[in-house]
């Protein structure tokens, strides 16, 4: 049987003790190793894809250390998104038409990940590349790009929502998209730094939560905007008081859980009377909900706004497969950018 390497976890199912979405991992080799398995192979409706280079997202960080909520299996390789081309297709028309090609993909709870020279996933979220898509961007399509795709469809046209954590990569996209859409963000951060970018990508308003008078300024922008869309990758700090400060028929999308706080709801009797709603988005769910053609015209636009240089990943640190544990610590306290997973040429 044909063996691959990967970085493999070293513990089963969920911690003990809670944690949160964090993109921090000082002591990887309690929760990884660098080892040899079996290469997988697919099953009906999935692909097998030879992986390229993979991403490292806060959620991984999360998953690895038992934080996520998604069970981890020992022995299996970690990492959630990538790039590559499909090998080998199971039983399933849409493997088929993608055996051959390079594809963007993100690995489902029942395939393994991409962390390791191989991974399987769904056929339904391994999306072909346009030519002229860099790797270093197709790494990272799924997670970021297409989440902020599809997150601001829930907004409509001519509408202003608030996005928390704006200074992050999906924060960037999300405001050069907005506002070619007609749609005003209001991009809340927590250092002044990131703010004249975010104006300049097309944010319409930042605000930096670490201000004295930030409930106060929030109130007034709420006031004139009327945001009814939160789109939150927080969920504690200043979540539950941009939440309140929200009128009638606010929804709050979390999506990540970047703080370790407790997430509140601080007056319950707006979800009856004023009729806002907490709900989750997860775009592996997106993916499987979502007809094939609509995923396509999505998946066109972003990979049409990398193509075109509107969008641009920022990679901070490239790190070889090998040296992953030993590197990783280091990569991931840098304050800007992402890291990527170089598997093969």
């Amino acid at each position: 049987m044909d063996r691959m390497r990967g970085l493999l976890l070293r513990q089963d199912g969920v911690a003990e003790t809670a944690g949160f979405v964090g993109n921090r991992l000082d002591r990887p080799g309690e929760v990884l190793e660098l080892g040899e398995v079996p290469r997988p192979s697919p099953g009906p409706g999935q692909v097998l894809i030879k992986v390229r280079r993979a991403a490292v997202n806060p959620s991984d960080i999360a998953f690895v250390q038992g934080f996520y909520g998604q069970p981890r299996t020992k022995g299996r390789p970690a990492g959630f998104e990538g790039v590559g081309k499909v090998v080998e297709a199971g039983p399933g028309l849409m493997g088929r038409y993608l055996k051959g090609r390079d594809v963007a993909f993100y690995v489902t709870p029942d395939g393994s990940g991409t962390w390791g020279e191989y991974a399987v996933t769904r056929a339904s979220v391994a999306l072909p590349l346009k030519k002229g898509v860099a790797d270093r961007d197709a790494a990272g399509l799924i997670v970021n790009p297409v989440t902020a795709a599809a997150m601001l469809d829930l907004v409509r046209d001519d509408e202003a929502f608030v996005f928390s954590a704006a200074a992050s990569q999906l924060g960037k996209f999300i405001a050069g998209l907005a506002r070619d859409q007609g749609k005003r963000m209001i991009a809340i951060v927590r250092r002044e730094e990131p703010a004249a970018a975010l104006k300049a990508l097309g944010a319409a308003h930042v605000l930096n939560e670490t201000d004295a008078g930030f409930e106060t300024e929030l109130a007034r922008l709420f006031a004139a905007e009327k945001p009814v869309i939160f789109l939150d990758a927080v969920a504690g700090g200043s979540s539950p008081v941009i939440f309140r400060s929200m009128g009638e028929n606010a929804r709050w999308v979390i999506y990540g859980k970047l703080d370790p706080s407790p997430t509140e709801i601080l007056e319950p009797g707006e979800m009856i009377f004023m009729n806002k709603s907490v709900e989750g988005f997860w775009t592996t769910k997106w993916a499987g909900e979502t007809s094939f053609l609509r995923k396509l015209r999505v998946f066109g636009a972003v990979q049409d706004r990398f193509r075109d240089g509107r969008w641009a990943t920022d990679v901070s640190v490239e790190v070889p497969l090998e040296h992953a544990i030993e590197r990783l610590p280091q990569a991931l306290a840098q304050p800007d950018g992402k890291v990527q997973i170089i598997v093969s040429d």
